[in-house]
């Protein structure tokens, strides 16, 4: 996602809130040398227009992440779960930034350079407020806590305005899902931060199950999807994965009461488990595509 940078608007006393994020390096903010061992992290930096010297699996963030993309200069340290402790002491960062599901790292890590936990998908609270919360913490850290929060305020604008221009639209619940195989799938779900991109677009979740999934979701058959025989269903594509015509073709799908009535439409790729650049792209494509769903 390009940064929604549009109209510049600062929060009173940003900075004053943001205070309590300490500074671990003797470097100064905006000069210090970030390695970010998670993907949601990693988007957030590049959105905020910063370049870390080093990143977790850079090759396949490019591919299931797309945007925005890594920079250039920004090299690939291993794995998000299994980083390069040995390459990372070499580049010498001044921090190095995990999530929270990555803390059995801290100490390996902490060998290495200062560790600051980034906590967006903690399967607790509010995950697009913790969203919200990292991008102010990336902002204290690394000295840009006016241009976290112009991001923020971007983002919200950029909400504000989708919602708007949806507002003649009728309202129908729908399936997020992404496809497992032809008889399974990925559903979104409270906690997941495409259900959070729903509600701040005015539209509803038709899946009201609890989350059973870190980034808010849960594994079901095809045939839950016929619970709210009104719902409309949205497939988002899934890299890696088996073709999605394996599903489509399915007679089971076929059968289902959205599809049989033209109430489904198939959108690009997004990773489930990112932060606010992959929200407010979800949100695009959302609304995008709600154009040419029926009622």
């Amino acid at each position: 996602m390009g940064n929604p940078l549009g109209r510049r608007r600062f929060i009173a006393g940003a900075a004053a809130t943001l205070i309590g994020y300490p500074l671990t390096s003797k470097a100064a903010p905006q000069e210090r040398r970030i390695a970010s061992l998670n993907w949601a992290i990693s988007e957030t930096l590049y959105g905020l227009g910063i370049t870390p010297i080093a990143a977790a699996e850079t090759a396949s963030y490019d591919l299931v992440v797309g945007q925005p993309r890594t920079p250039a200069t920004t090299v690939d340290i291993g794995l998000q779960g299994a980083p390069n402790f040995e390459y990372i002491a070499q580049l010498s960062p001044d921090i190095i930034l995990i999530q929270t599901w990555q803390e059995a790292l801290r100490a390996p890590l902490a060998r290495c350079a200062p560790v600051e936990t980034i906590g967006i998908h903690t399967g607790e609270g509010d995950v697009y407020r913790h969203a919200c919360d990292a991008v102010r913490k990336i902002g204290a850290l690394t000295g840009r806590v006016v241009e976290s929060e112009t991001f923020l305020a971007g983002v919200e604008a950029r909400f504000a305005s989708l919602r708007k221009s949806m507002q003649a639209k009728p309202m129908v619940p729908l399936y997020l899902v992404q496809m497992i195989d032809d008889n399974n799938l990925t559903v979104f779900s409270r906690g997941s931060l495409f259900d959070a991109a729903l509600s701040k677009l005015g539209l509803v979740n038709a899946w009201q199950g609890e989350p059973t999934l870190l980034w808010g979701g849960a594994v079901i058959g095809i045939e839950q999807l016929a619970t709210d025989p009104k719902a409309r269903i949205i497939l988002i594509d899934s890299p890696g994965l088996a073709p999605e015509e394996a599903l489509t073709k399915s007679p089971l799908w076929a059968t289902l009461p959205a599809v049989r009535s033209g109430r489904f439409t198939r959108i690009p790729s997004f990773w489930g488990f990112g932060a606010l650049p992959t929200t407010i792209r979800f949100a695009e494509t959302i609304a995008s595509s709600l154009e040419g769903i029926p009622g």
